[in-house]
């Protein structure tokens, strides 16, 4: 093993090059376990230790305390950067004051190794502190052989301190101006609260050159009292663009034409409006862009909001066989050890979630803009574009977000464009089969139909109907199209009930697993819901992970309790409505058998001028063409 590890003289003013992360100190104690975590020398475990974050941002070391950054945003993870970047010499600075031991480390391959030590601090340094540049050459080391590299500050005496750290490269990046669009509905406050994180960054605005909202909301964000704050900070690099509701599709793709329309811009962030930002997101997204190779987009984490050690996803892939996208680690929990070896092991991804994306404006010039879907699909779309035009997605670890999870978000009326962009999706970007289109949404309807979620049920149908329309359906004004899907919901939505009331639990069977045990069930549940009058019955209580059409077997009358909301969905059979919804649905589903080759072939067709810049332009005029 030829790879290098150099240990500069400390210097407290040598030239590193480009910053790649910070090493941060200064974030809220329940987020402390994703930055740094302190304990005895050598990890014994045994005896009193002390690590005081101070003031200034250092934290203060007791004899013998180990200040360890083995963490999500502390570390760094090598082979993402290796494998997409012209990265070169690594470069770990990091200033202590006191007498301390640094020992820089790497983990891969379920083994830690000691790269480098050094004793620092001991020298006279009038409390200014020393720093120290520990360099790591490309060398020639097995991809294997890259793991997540790490350092720990051991204090020698009492009053040690850590001072700062950060991970830079002697590498020459390629310039880097990078637009932040922003899209936003009616969360004033949300919005507020992430403009701000970033302004506030004494490094993090310096990313940005330019910094675009697009509100789709109430009128007159720029002059909203919430945003002043942020607004000042941000000054002239910070614009509000106002328009109608064109979902988040038309959002960010307004937000990008206007980055396009900027000759001093290179690239383009999407940031979702409602999210938590760590600020030095920003700084390590233009960083990697900066020395990525050609044709590479990066995407940031998604870490639960509600969970905020855990990592939700980190990009997804679409199952060749229903199209449906599956997160990647999905998830984990990354306040341990093992879940940061997962993440130090590169997975490929059709595409990001757009809660965190930044890509290339040339390579949005070669691939054109997102598809006008409105919502829920326009990030795998545009991604899966991407992947076929040989765009390498990157999920980089390190990169985040915090994100409302979507196991907050069960059904409602998204499910009408899930279910029409999948089937878009499946038709632009895989050999379509009209059969496993068949039964994928043949399966999803019966399932809705089998457990009294007539609304959901008559959403999936109505998003099939519009699919089999064909691309026109985009040329239609997309508001209206919304409103005539919420209003589906007067006539076939769930009642609401208080969760203070009590109930008495839903008996529950298990799923059959005899084909002739399975099919005969299945037989007798669609029977009592076509033929069977429904009782008035008092409800029972089933939770989410009991909830199937053999659970409610004989059930007339059930609420939902998914443990998140404050009102619980009560569902309620009706023979009626599932006849009515039944009938309609069978020869909608033979339709999209016998005649989806066909309309995915004009979906096909039509996909260049849908997503060009003449066709975006006019699409989103159309309201202030109106007014």
């Amino acid at each position: 093993m030829d790879q290098r590890v150099l240990l500069a003289d400390p210097d407290p003013v040598a030239t590193v090059g480009l910053t790649l992360q910070r090493v941060l100190v200064d974030r809220a104690t329940e987020l402390r376990p994703l930055y740094w975590r302190a304990g005895r020398q050598e990890r014994d475990g045994s005896g009193p230790f002390s690590a005081i974050l101070r003031a200034d941002g250092s934290v203060a070391l007791g004899a013998g305390t180990t200040l360890s950054f083995d963490s999500y945003f502390g570390g760094f993870f090598e082979p993402h950067w290796r494998l997409n970047t012209r990265l070169g010499t690594l470069v770990l600075s990091v200033s202590v004051s006191g007498p301390c031991i640094v020992r820089l480390r790497r983990r891969s391959i379920g083994v830690d190794r000691l790269l480098a030590e050094r004793e620092m601090g001991h020298e006279a340094d009038g409390g200014c502190g020393q720093t120290g540049h520990f360099e790591i050459d490309d060398g020639s080391l097995n991809f294997r052989e890259y793991g997540m590299l790490y350092f720990e500050v051991t204090a020698q005496a009492d009053g040690a301190r850590f001072l700062q750290a950060s991970w830079n490269t002697a590498s020459t990046g390629s310039p880097v101006s990078l637009g932040i669009v922003f899209c936003t509905f009616n969360r004033e406050a949300s919005l507020a609260a992430v403009l701000q994180a970033l302004a506030a960054d004494p490094v993090a605005p310096a990313a940005a050159a330019r910094i675009v909202v697009v509100n789709q909301g109430r009128p007159g964000l720029a002059s909203h009292p919430l945003l002043a704050p942020a607004a000042a900070r941000l000054g002239a690099r910070l614009t509000v663009v106002e328009q109608d509701n064109f979902g988040g599709a038309g959002g960010f793709t307004r937000g990008l034409l206007a980055t396009l329309d900027d000759p001093a811009l290179t690239h383009c962030a999407f940031l979702d409006d409602d999210i938590k930002l760590e600020p030095d997101t920003i700084l390590r997204l233009a960083a990697f862009l900066s020395l990525a190779h050609a044709n590479v987009a990066v995407g940031g984490h998604m870490l639960d909001q509600v969970q905020p050690t855990r990592l939700y996803e980190a990009g997804a892939v679409l199952d060749p066989f229903d199209w449906f996208p599956r997160p990647i680690l999905h998830d984990v929990d990354i306040a341990g050890t093992e879940g940061l070896d997962r993440l130090a092991q590169p997975q490929s991804v059709h595409f990001n979630g757009w809660w965190c994306f930044a890509v290339p404006l040339d390579v949005v010039r070669r691939v054109g803009l997102p598809l006008p879907c409105f919502i829920r699909g326009d990030d795998a779309e545009y991604g899966m574009r991407l992947y076929r035009a040989g765009i390498h997605t990157v999920s980089l670890p390190g990169a985040a977000v915090w994100h409302e999870p979507f196991y907050l978000k069960l059904g409602g009326w998204q499910l009408y464009y899930e279910t029409r962009n999948l089937l878009v999706l499946a038709a632009l970007h895989g050999a379509f089969s009209p059969a496993a289109a068949f039964r994928r949404a043949g399966r999803s309807w019966a399932l809705h139909l089998l457990t009294y979620r007539y609304y959901g049920a008559v959403l999936i149908l109505r998003g099939i109907e519009d699919f089999l329309a064909g691309p026109g359906i985009l040329h239609r004004d997309p508001r209206t199209l919304h409103a005539s899907v919420i209003a589906l919901r007067e006539r076939y939505g769930p009642e609401q009930v208080d969760r203070r009331q009590v109930l008495v639990p839903q008996v529950v069977a298990r799923m059959p697993r005899r084909r002739l045990a399975f099919a005969t069930w299945f037989g007798f549940v669609l029977l009592r819901n076509m033929l069977a009058p429904a009782p008035e019955a008092k409800p029972r209580l089933i939770g989410a992970g009991e909830f199937s059409w053999i659970g409610m077997r004989h059930a007339d009358h059930v609420v939902l309790d998914n443990w998140w909301e404050p009102q619980m969905s009560a569902y309620r059979r009706d023979r009626g409505t599932f006849r009515e919804i039944f009938r309609r649905g069978l020869p909608l589903l033979v339709r999209l058998l016998r005649h989806g080759g066909a309309t995915g072939s004009r979906w096909r067709a039509a996909a260049p001028e849908l997503t060009s810049d003449g066709f975006w332009r006019r699409y989103l005029n159309r309201g202030a063409e109106q007014a």
